[in-house]
């Protein structure tokens, strides 16, 4: 028969009376926090998955800042081609008005000082600044995008900004593709580092770049001779006509204060072609805003899905908690009655 010791029952019996009490103190612990893990040992997996939403949450925070300022920008720039739009329909039924001889120069003359006013705005139109930085100037947002001639110092950049994961819209026109007649206005945007092809460090990579470098003299020698072949009048072909807007306004203004009726009829199409681009660029502003406003409405569903997802992991279930709580106060204060009996002995109950 094994002899159980007094030292053995009391370290029983301290053993005991501690794993109640921090099994207590972690649960009025999760009682103040209201928190399942008050420490990564806790619940190693669901802690990472905790933190993993945690930094999603973060970074969508941030995509929907940037939702925010691109919509305010695509806003500003689709108001102001509006306001352009009425401009050049106001210039084109001028120029239909006074296209016919039934006014006289002096009409005319006084039509065009409105017509002048018109080039004014549109001038005032295209140097349209958001707090400090111009909208018109591609990268150069902190210059002047149009002198008082008309003529654009800006460059043909178009700013990006990242509104959802891996996913690029255009927040901007440059002046040349909205006062100038352009094609190159293009609402699909690719990830920028795609750009730095020499950035990627995979096997394959690798040899396309050896391959490529094999190839590039070659391709060299063939630009070299198609340069040297190619004519003047095929380099000319090349060209792109680019219609200035304040160029048309000054041409009406011209041949209104010059009565030259046959310039005003000739200069009807291009307004036409001109009001129909502008149409064309507010409603691929309106779409680059609409895909934005989508990302928007995406996120902040996945948002409510993570906090969702989230709040299982990490919440504690209340109901459960002080339920645990009240039950490990009764098992504490039931320890310390069965065993008051053993803890308060004296050397005399011994010696009886």
């Amino acid at each position: 028969m094994t002899r159980v010791s007094e030292g053995s029952s009391s370290s029983a019996i301290k053993y005991s009376i501690n794993k109640t009490k921090r099994k207590l103190e972690k649960l009025q612990l999760q009682g103040s926090t209201l928190k399942s893990m008050s420490s990564p040992s806790d619940n190693p997996v669901s802690n990472v998955e905790a933190m993993q939403l945690s930094s999603l949450k973060k970074d969508n925070d941030q995509y929907m800042r940037n939702a925010d300022f691109a919509l305010m920008q695509l806003n500003i720039t689709e108001k102001s081609l509006e306001n352009l739009t009425e401009i050049v329909g106001k210039a084109k039924e001028i120029a239909i008005a006074q296209s016919s001889d039934i006014y006289n120069p002096d009409v005319r003359k006084n039509v065009a000082n409105e017509v002048i006013q018109l080039r004014n705005m549109a001038l005032s139109i295209s140097n349209k600044r958001v707090g400090q930085r111009y909208i018109f100037g591609g990268f150069k947002t902190l210059d002047t995008p149009f002198d008082k001639a008309g003529n654009y110092r800006g460059d043909d950049s178009h700013i990006t900004l990242e509104v959802a994961k891996d996913f690029f819209v255009q927040t901007n026109l440059n002046g040349a593709e909205v006062f100038y007649a352009s094609s190159k206005f293009d609402s699909n945007q690719d990830h920028p580092l795609n750009e730095f092809p020499e950035m990627d460090s995979s096997p394959e990579s690798l040899k396309n770049k050896t391959d490529n470098n094999d190839q590039k003299d070659i391709k060299n020698q063939d630009i070299g001779k198609a340069r040297e072949l190619a004519s003047t009048d095929d380099q000319k072909d090349q060209f792109e006509k680019r219609e200035n807007l304040f160029s048309l306004l000054e041409t009406l203004a011209n041949a209104l204060e010059n009565g030259d009726a046959d310039v005003i009829q000739n200069l009807l199409e291009r307004f036409d072609d001109a009001q129909s681009r502008l149409i064309t660029m507010r409603t691929r502003v309106g779409s680059i805003s609409s895909s934005v406003m989508n990302s928007k409405n995406t996120i902040e569903s996945d948002n409510i899905d993570n906090a969702s997802r989230r709040s299982k992991i990490v919440d504690a279930d209340i109901a459960e908690l002080f339920t645990d709580l009240s039950k490990q106060q009764e098992v504490l204060k039931t320890t310390y009655k069965s065993t008051q009996g053993l803890l308060n002995q004296k050397l005399l109950d011994f010696i009886r």
